[in-house]
């Protein structure tokens, strides 16, 4: 008789406790708790990863959770070639940085390499694009704010004859010093500058306004 209150009593105890772990479990108060704790992680996260940017007056909500783009960025994965739509791009603009949105390249440097990758010839402005020699000797250009992964650089771009005087003047001084700097006054027009082989993934393209 004993042993059968005891169990009776165990299971009455193991019901209320139940029934109060339920009751916590459908409060509003802690579910409440638990999302904001979720949106306060997922905000944090955010801006460990150099997504969020809203502090930078050149990135006006900029960030992608795009995987491809994210893969590139941040894991230094390769695009397939001719698949990005920016590769094709025509129209007069600035491509920017998929992660934080600086300003990396103008649609007047940027040229048909015949690649199937995005390419340009001269950065935007000084200090927009950090260069970093690989251990295959290949050099790697990234985003000089958020370290994000753009694709790399190769001494083989258009020839310096092909471009316009105006805007070989003005070739960021933080560029690769390939081409358009010839000693002894020799004739460089057949010189060949940078090319900044960039995947499509890494940028966003905003087109000047009319």
């Amino acid at each position: 008789m004993r042993a059968l209150l005891t169990g009776l009593l165990f299971c009455a105890s193991m019901h209320g406790e139940c029934s109060a772990f339920a009751a916590c479990r459908s409060s509003p108060t802690r579910q409440s708790s638990i999302s904001l704790a979720e949106k306060q992680n997922e905000s944090d996260i955010t801006k460990t990863n150099g997504l969020d940017d809203s502090t930078n007056p050149d990135n006006a909500g900029s960030g992608t959770w795009n995987p491809l783009s994210l893969a590139v960025l941040r894991l230094g994965f390769t695009e397939p070639a001719w698949t990005s739509p920016i590769n094709y791009q025509k129209a007069s603009g600035t491509y920017k940085c998929a992660s934080c949105g600086t300003s990396l390249f103008s649609s007047n440097g940027k040229f048909d390499s015949g690649s199937g990758w995005p390419s340009f010839w001269k950065t935007i402005s000084s200090d927009r694009v950090e260069l970093k020699k690989e251990w295959d000797g290949r050099i790697e250009c990234k985003c000089q704010k958020c370290k994000g992964h753009l694709g790399h650089v190769f001494p083989d771009g258009p020839q310096r004859g092909s471009l316009d005087a105006m805007e070989l003047a003005s070739v960021p001084e933080t560029d690769p010093q390939i081409g358009y700097k010839v000693q002894n006054d020799i004739d460089s027009s057949f010189s060949r500058m940078p090319r900044y082989c960039v995947n499509g993934a890494a940028l966003k393209f905003e087109k000047e306004s009319e």
